[in-house]
């Protein structure tokens, strides 16, 4: 469906829902050439939409979406798709010039008519040298490259593009320009011919950037306020700070057409997509379908994306929404039916705001502890990586089930997840400490050397054995007491257990720990069943190998 039908749907449904059920590719170009008001249809789209739907399709299959396409959105594909930061790229545009030749002259004079003039021309001056023979210029006799004459006999133009393929295209762009719009050529060829390439692509960048900057993809440094920190208890639901609908230059609403799939679809299984699920009201969808692309478009520009990268505005969008979730989620305590009332009176940019400010509490903690978990070893190591990087995010190894890689933090659940790691982590950190441990010490030691958790069980082991707890490497006798601790079948019994789980306790009340009874003891336990793969299979009469024995520092190891 798609037209007034499908606008119906949207209303009912919930406009985002709709974005998320909509066909992709070709099948989404036949829904809407099959519409009952197929222009309409097409016109309805943002640009960013018709965008990526036409890099999805390809342009050379997009020929009718291409007829279809007002001029403004089409102007809006090359703001996306030709600049490279301030540097217009002719091999991107000439894709799209050669699919404005393909759909005919009349649509290829509309567009550049609406395209900004010293983009038209310069697109001229990078492709050809113009001779106005008005003044008797004439092309040096030694011009070995093709030129040609216009019609009105006014200038002589030498094609200057390398390949043949290019050479045609802009033969052919000049010609049908002639033929729509014969005043309109001449000012191109005059502005191409008179003025510096330079300047006209400064001059382009401008008004290409003002355009960009009405969607939110404003400068580097101005783009970084969507990272800028604020106090969490500074925002609150009814503040009225609420996006604007976005405003035509007359003074209209604008309407915004949609979301593109790469923006809409990293959305899914979010707090913030179902929290939009529930809107229903189009006026308010629109509203914040505009304030989402603005915020997207925003991150893009701060992590210097460029809005053509389908790749980077995938992963620009995923982390936009999942922080922009995990603010909203925060704000609305979790509670679903409190998100349409904060979505109306807090702007996204606060929220997003909001959930970076709480991500970043956990970055801070990872770069106090990192120092001394050098060797906390994986999936600590893991989590600190993707925790201390510019954009802090989750580690997959705290995935169930773990996978490799990290994502975005997008709900509180992972905030959970990621501050219950830490603070098990200063744990361990802690407690190697008040056994005696110079951590930052035992980094600088060359590999191999001991991991974190091995100087607890080496203390615990020598616990067992009879001894003190203590994290001086353990001689074969030790080892041996250890062994004798096992049952025949290489278990420790309950009773030595809970002797290390009191041992574990007591030495953090000594030393002013704050750990929950309950964590030292799922964190004791850890350490025992090291201990215990360790060490257990030497209970039944195995020779004990000092050398080969893990989790634990022995005299036979190197430190």
């Amino acid at each position: 469906m798609s037209g007034q039908g499908e606008r119906d749907d949207i209303i009912r449904l919930s406009r985002f829902r709709a974005s998320m059920a909509r066909t992709r590719g070709v099948r989404r170009m036949d829904a809407l050439l099959e519409s009952a008001d197929p222009a309409a249809a097409v016109a309805a789209l943002a640009p960013a939409e018709l965008y990526f739907l036409l890099k999805e399709i390809g342009l050379g299959d997009a020929g009718e979406l291409i007829t279809l396409a007002t001029p403004a959105q089409l102007r809006g594909c090359m703001d996306m798709e030709i600049w490279d930061r301030d540097r217009m790229q002719l091999e991107a545009a000439a894709p799209w010039l050669q699919a404005l030749v393909d759909a005919g002259f009349e649509k290829l004079t509309q567009v550049w008519e609406r395209l900004d003039p010293e983009l038209s021309a310069l697109i001229l001056a990078r492709t050809t040298l113009i001779y106005d023979r008005t003044l008797d210029e004439e092309a040096p006799e030694d011009e070995e490259r093709p030129m040609f004459t216009t019609v009105d006999s006014f200038f002589t133009v030498v094609i200057t593009a390398n390949r043949d393929d290019d050479a045609r295209l802009v033969h052919r762009v000049i010609e049908d320009l002639y033929r729509g719009d014969m005043v309109l050529a001449r000012h191109t060829i005059m502005s191409a011919h008179s003025e510096l390439p330079s300047e006209l692509e400064e001059m382009s960048y401008r008004w290409r950037s003002g355009r960009m900057a009405d969607l939110g993809y404003v400068e580097f440094y101005d783009a970084l306020e969507v990272f800028r920190p604020l106090d969490p208890d500074s925002i609150g639901i009814g503040e009225q700070t609420a996006d604007p609908p976005v405003r035509q230059p007359d003074g209209g609403e604008a309407a915004v057409g949609g979301l593109p799939a790469p923006v809409v679809e990293p959305m899914s299984g979010t707090f913030l997509a179902r929290a939009l699920e529930q809107i229903s009201d189009a006026v308010e969808a629109e509203r914040l379908e505009a304030a989402l692309l603005h915020l997207v478009n925003r991150v893009l520009a701060a992590s210097r994306v460029s809005p053509g990268d389908e790749r980077g505005v995938r992963a620009a969008s995923l982390q936009a929404a999942a922080t922009l979730s995990l603010g909203l989620e925060h704000l609305c305590g979790g509670k679903l039916e409190r998100a349409g009332a904060a979505l109306a009176s807090v702007s996204l940019t606060r929220l997003h705001r909001l959930g970076y400010s709480l991500i970043l509490r956990l970055s801070r903690m990872a770069r106090l502890l990192a120092p001394r978990a050098l060797t906390a070893g994986d999936p600590s190591q893991a989590v600190l990586e993707s925790l201390l990087g510019v954009r802090p995010l989750l580690s997959g190894s705290l995935d169930e089930p773990p996978v490799t890689g990290a994502r975005p933090f997008r709900s509180l659940a992972d905030l959970r997840l990621a501050a219950e790691h830490l603070t098990e982590l200063a744990g361990r950190i802690a407690i190697a400490d008040a056994l005696g441990v110079d951590l930052l010490a035992m980094a600088l030691v060359p590999e191999p050397r001991p991991e974190l958790d091995d100087h607890a069980r080496t203390a615990l082991a020598r616990l067992l054995g009879g001894g003190e707890l203590d994290a001086a490497p353990l001689q074969p006798a030790e080892l041996e007491a250890v062994v004798r601790r096992f049952s025949p079948a290489g278990r420790l019994g309950d009773d030595a257990r809970a002797e290390v789980v009191r041992a574990v306790a007591e030495l953090s009340a000594r030393h002013r720990i704050a750990l929950a009874p309950a964590f030292l003891a799922r964190l004791s336990a850890s350490w025992l069943d090291r201990i215990e793969a360790e060490l257990g299979g030497f209970a039944g009469g195995r020779k004990l190998a000092p050398d080969r024995v893990g989790g634990v520092i022995t005299s036979a190891h190197k430190t």
